[in-house]
């Protein structure tokens, strides 16, 4: 299966999010590529032995066609991206991917600081997750100093996720398991 990571900017924290999905894919003994900014535009043969392939798609000139292809477009957005960006163009290049792959899922995540989403930024968020087709709003990633996730929720996670020497935050978690559910329940 392709995951195609995007959002408004080239956001450091869309780079990480496709490297923990990656290594958390790999950790489940899956066969994984992992293209992210540093490797340019993405050249994805299909033919090769991967299982999936995860891209972050920041930065690549080829980027609506990455998304066209894959199985899951997860859009990682940050309410301020919201209010102070245009994110016309971020939806009119997940709505062209719908158009040329209609089976997509897309996953809208929000990433945010430790404070808790003032009430107009979850009205912003909604709005934003509205105006996509059959997108659904799956998680909230805490974001900490440098764009490295965190978790306030490890408390709440069910014990049958929890696994010894985790290898990232229970959001990071959560969110690998929206993406892969199909996978999972293969297994």
């Amino acid at each position: 299966m392709i995951v195609a990571l995007t959002g408004m900017t080239d956001n450091p924290a869309a780079s990480d999010l496709a490297q923990q999905l990656a290594l958390l894919r790999a950790s489940a003994g899956s066969k994984v590529l992992l293209l992210t900014q540093q490797h340019g535009p993405a050249q994805v043969d299909l033919r090769q032995p991967y299982d999936d392939v995860v891209i972050d798609t920041a930065g690549n000139c080829d980027s609506e066609a990455v998304l066209a292809a894959a199985g899951v477009i997860v859009v990682l957005i940050q309410p301020d991206e919201l209010e102070m960006h245009d994110h016309g163009a971020l939806l009119l290049r997940v709505r062209h991917a719908q158009e040329a792959n209609p089976q997509a899922q897309v996953l809208v995540a929000v990433g945010h600081a430790a404070q808790a989403l003032t009430p107009h930024e979850v009205g912003c968020v909604l709005v934003f997750v509205a105006q996509i087709a059959s997108a659904r709003l799956v998680d909230t990633l805490v974001l900490g100093a440098g764009g490295a996730y965190g978790t306030r929720h490890s408390a709440l996670e069910m014990d049958d996720f929890k696994w010894e020497n985790a290898l990232c935050a229970t959001e990071v978690r959560h969110l690998y398991r929206q993406v892969f559910q199909p996978a999972f329940q293969a297994h």
